[in-house]
């Protein structure tokens, strides 16, 4: 991600931060991208915090599964280069 996306992006987070919210669909990723092949296998989920739906990836190499309970938060989504931003964005955990 280039420096003004990813600034634009994060000006988002502090509205994610925190929610907590239900999953209501879940896969786990063992083959992605080269960018994220570092992270897999991971959950990518769709959780319902009510009045909207959102979709996330979970955090580490937790297994996120249809109705867990799980809570927004901060975390490293990839590995850098030692020239990139580090990059971070909004993950869930299982609570």
């Amino acid at each position: 991600m280039k420096p003004a996306q990813y600034w634009r992006a994060n000006k988002e987070w502090s509205k994610w931060i925190g929610r907590k919210g239900r999953v209501i669909a879940a896969t786990l990723v063992h083959v992605s991208s080269p960018e994220l092949a570092s992270i897999t296998p991971y959950s990518y989920v769709i959780v319902d915090f009510g009045k909207e739906k959102h979709e996330f990836m979970g955090v580490d190499h937790e297994v996120l599964a249809i109705d867990d309970e799980v809570e927004c938060v901060l975390r490293k989504c990839g590995t850098p280069t030692a020239q990139s931003l580090i990059p971070y964005g909004i993950k869930v955990r299982k609570l």
